[in-house]
């Protein structure tokens, strides 16, 4: 997650206390509690330094990363319905604190994405 951290934090640092940062194993995160978990956002499926897939949500991130589990978003190189039998599958959410900030969700999707190099791109490149 150190990664995930460092690349949010030096170019939206100035942001921080308007996000909670989130990581949870993959396979506890529908049934997480964590504060603001819920709110708007950008999610990071990652597996040990391998960096899976970085989207966003308007209004509800964890639902929206859990969606490309159950539909399977996949590539030539990985199915994402695999990643819930590996332990070591992990989701980060850089969530909004206040739902109403979701304006920023976009650009950080954007940066983040770019500077983690997914191995499932978005489709908006």
């Amino acid at each position: 997650m150190q990664k995930i951290t460092d690349t949010f934090a030096k170019e939206f640092g100035f942001l921080q206390s308007k996000f909670i940062i989130i990581e949870e194993n993959l396979n506890d995160l529908a049934n997480s509690k964590k504060d603001c978990v819920y709110h708007p956002g950008v999610y990071i499926h990652h597996r040990g330094d391998d960096i899976i897939k970085v989207g966003r949500h308007l209004t509800n991130s964890r639902k929206r990363a859990l969606e490309h589990i159950t539909s399977n978003t996949k590539n030539e190189q990985i199915e994402m319905k695999d990643l819930k039998k590996d332990s070591n599958s992990k989701v980060t959410l850089l969530n909004v604190r206040d739902p109403e900030e979701y304006h920023w969700v976009a650009a950080i999707e954007i940066y983040m994405e770019n500077n983690l190099n997914p191995i499932i791109k978005s489709k908006r490149h």
